[in-house]
């Protein structure tokens, strides 16, 4: 008899056992947990997916896999773990693998074991930043834009008014966010805060436009949705208060002014005399 061969056999099928078996126990003893910080996105938004480990093994990864609502994979990534067995993963929403709207799937695994959880996703155009220059400052605002392109935006602190200069190549929309740090339409005039809101009166090529629409109005920003056509140049929108009340350049002005008067004070005495002590 071929003592060796049945030897050998004996060593592989113990192996193989003492592999299941290492696989089982680990299975048993680790645990996954994951979750995403919102259930439903747009297009440029950050998702942000965490969780935790048991049964951590040091420089061993968590794998990220994420999946469209076709199931396609879209995104796949080892996810460092820390020591208390936490983890955490961030990326921006949208791009050509996220095109499909609808619910998509995550699945993180960990030393054999996958745990999954699920987002909706609203696919469409990605928020894009603009410095628009308000008096003589650059602020970011940000916009979406179908039917052409946003050349430019600057604002006119006195008349409260934003001023779009488009590129419009077709009939389009534009989608802009004024966040109440930035630009109000107000009851009150000329103040930032203290008021109800009202309409901002907006409009194309010098025409009031009908059809904007405000989609949302929250504690830091207002979103409108405005409709142009086809070779439309510019787009006004006219609130109650735009930022800064007054330039970098009038601020150190008055406080140059201000420790001028206090300097002044001290050596002098009262405002309205100038003669120097005896």
């Amino acid at each position: 008899m071929d003592y060796k061969a049945y030897a050998l056999m004996a060593i592989l099928l113990a192996s193989v056992a003492t592999v299941a078996l290492i696989g089982t126990a680990n299975a048993q003893t680790t645990s996954v947990t994951v979750s995403t910080d919102k259930t439903a996105y747009t297009a440029g938004e950050q998702i942000t997916i965490s969780g935790t480990v048991t049964n951590v093994q040091e420089g061993q990864p968590v794998l990220i896999q994420v999946f469209s609502p076709k199931v396609a994979l879209v995104r796949t990534d080892p996810v460092t773990v820390a020591a208390d067995g936490s983890w955490t993963y961030t990326f921006p929403s949208g791009g050509k693998l996220m095109g499909d709207s609808g619910a998509y799937e995550v699945r993180a695994t960990y030393r054999g074991v996958t745990q999954e959880a699920s987002f909706d996703f609203t696919a469409g155009e990605e928020w894009r930043t603009i410095n628009a220059i308000i008096g003589g400052e650059p602020h970011e605002i940000r916009y979406q834009i179908t039917g052409g392109t946003v050349e430019s935006i600057t604002g006119d602190v006195d008349l409260a008014t934003l001023t779009v200069t488009l590129g419009s190549t077709s009939n389009g929309s534009l989608r802009i966010e004024l966040t109440r740090a930035t630009m109000q339409a107000l009851t009150v005039a000329n103040q930032p805060t203290g008021g109800d809101d009202i309409s901002y009166e907006v409009f194309v090529d010098t025409i009031p436009s009908n059809d904007t629409d405000e989609e949302t109005a929250t504690s830091a920003a207002r979103i409108l949705n405005i409709p142009f056509e086809a070779g439309a140049e510019d787009i006004d929108i006219v609130g109650t208060w735009i930022i800064p009340e007054f330039g970098a350049i009038a601020a150190i002005v008055l406080a140059v002014a201000i420790v001028g008067i206090i300097v002044a004070t001290a050596k002098y005495g009262k405002f309205n005399s100038f003669a120097p002590r005896l």
